[in-house]
């Protein structure tokens, strides 16, 4: 087992770059917000086995509490920038929801539901379903199983991969 967080101490960090660590959801550019920590997680996470921290007692399961997506406002509601969603897409979308009082629209990016078992597949799909939702496009860590389940529920008018590169036209989801 090996730390594969960042080698560089935080105050050199702070000295090459404008560095603003906070839990607290943070604009930084007009109409894009990082969520904050996403602390209340009542929904299973997307975790693994093999991510690790440094703790007081050694190596520990890396809590991912610095996991963070990006809203970007729009007309409609939020769209919803993930990279991984370590913090799990269920408890994401209530936190996003409910720190900026807006629906979220459209999805992107990574949801972490590779390891994600029927009943929280259904229960994502519910959940999804309730939503005022544009475009679900799910990214690398989504896995094919859960893909596959979401665009049979949701269609693919809705769902769309989402691989490295692709472009996003938010504007013609308005």
């Amino acid at each position: 087992t090996r730390a594969i967080g960042m080698t560089i101490p935080p105050e050199d960090l702070r000295r090459r770059a404008d560095l603003r660590l906070s839990p607290a959801p943070q604009e930084i550019l007009p109409g894009v917000w990082t969520t904050g920590e996403v602390a209340n997680r009542t929904e299973p996470e997307g975790r693994s086995p093999y991510h690790f921290v440094r703790g007081e007692a050694g190596m520990e399961p890396d809590p991912y509490r610095d996991d963070m997506s990006l809203a970007l406002e729009m007309g409609r509601g939020l769209a919803l920038l993930c990279g991984c969603c370590h913090a799990g897409l269920l408890n994401t979308l209530a936190h996003v929801e409910r720190v900026f009082g807006r629906p979220v629209v459209a999805v992107f990016g990574g949801t972490h539901l590779i390891s994600a078992d029927a009943d929280h597949l259904e229960r994502v799909r519910q959940r999804l379903r309730a939503m005022p939702l544009r475009r679900f496009s799910p990214g690398h860590c989504t896995g094919e199983t859960a893909f596959h389940f979401l665009w049979q529920a949701l269609g693919p008018e809705i769902v769309r991969p989402f691989p490295a590169g692709a472009q996003v036209d938010l504007e013609a989801l308005e």
